[in-house]
């Protein structure tokens, strides 16, 4: 099975109610966030999640991220699914490619990969093991 390797950065991240207000602890938030990438995966996505901080601020996240660009020279399109854990520090997660998501060369596509996340830091290390027929 192949990896993909690439530099993940976000763009934009708009999250409500925003971290830092005045919302108390524990809370559920909702976020929508646009990364763009680059390396073996050239593109740009929108992610939309649902956040369940504890009250420590530590917490658990789902999101389904709809990607769009070129895989290795591969043009298309293809969904994530999204399942993070996030502390003071940092995020880590895992995702699998929704089966049945791709488009144009990406149709058929299956795999899964990870990221972790350093709070602050604009641009993270993102890697997929995927299959293509």
């Amino acid at each position: 099975m192949p990896t993909a390797n690439a530099k993940m950065s976000f763009s934009s991240w708009d999250e409500d109610p925003a971290w830092g207000d005045a919302a108390p602890l524990p809370r559920l938030a909702r976020a929508l966030v646009a990364f763009g990438y680059e390396g073996d995966l050239a593109a740009t996505s929108t992610c939309r999640y649902t956040l369940s901080y504890g009250p420590d601020g530590r917490g658990t996240a789902l999101g389904f991220e709809a990607v769009e660009g070129s895989l290795e020279g591969r043009a298309g399109g293809f969904v994530l699914r999204h399942e993070a854990s996030f502390t003071a520090t940092g995020v880590d997660v895992s995702f699998t490619i929704v089966p049945g998501s791709g488009t144009g060369d990406l149709a058929d596509i299956s795999g899964s990969g990870t990221v972790t996340a350093e709070h602050g830091s604009q641009e993270s290390a993102w890697s997929l093991s995927y299959e293509l027929p």
